[in-house]
């Protein structure tokens, strides 16, 4: 063979491989566009969750707040007190505390 014609055929293999190679690129990006990328939530979304936890961890800590919390005498017994004996007129109220 002449040195021409070996040129030739190892440029033509050379075109061969190139073109293989491009295939292969084209395949994987083919690839890459079909697969499901995980959907990431949108900024705001996260800012709403974070918003409506801290605001839970608050009502929360409030609600054990009250309930730890000491109550006055006075307190005490007006929770005791059944609501018709709050309800009476002024009168009626001084005759019982009068009597106690």
């Amino acid at each position: 063979m002449t040195e021409e014609a070996e040129m030739s055929t190892l440029a033509d293999d050379i075109n061969k491989q190139i073109g293989a190679g491009r295939k292969s690129i084209e395949r994987s990006l083919d690839e890459m566009k079909e697969m499901e990328m995980p959907k990431l939530p949108p900024a705001g979304l996260v800012a709403a969750g974070l918003v409506t936890a801290v605001v839970a961890v608050g009502i929360v800590g409030w609600l054990v707040y009250r309930s730890r919390r000491r109550r006055t005498l006075v307190q005490r017994l007006q929770a005791a007190l059944p609501d018709s004996v709050r309800d009476l007129p002024q009168g009626v109220r001084a005759q019982v505390k009068r009597a106690l």
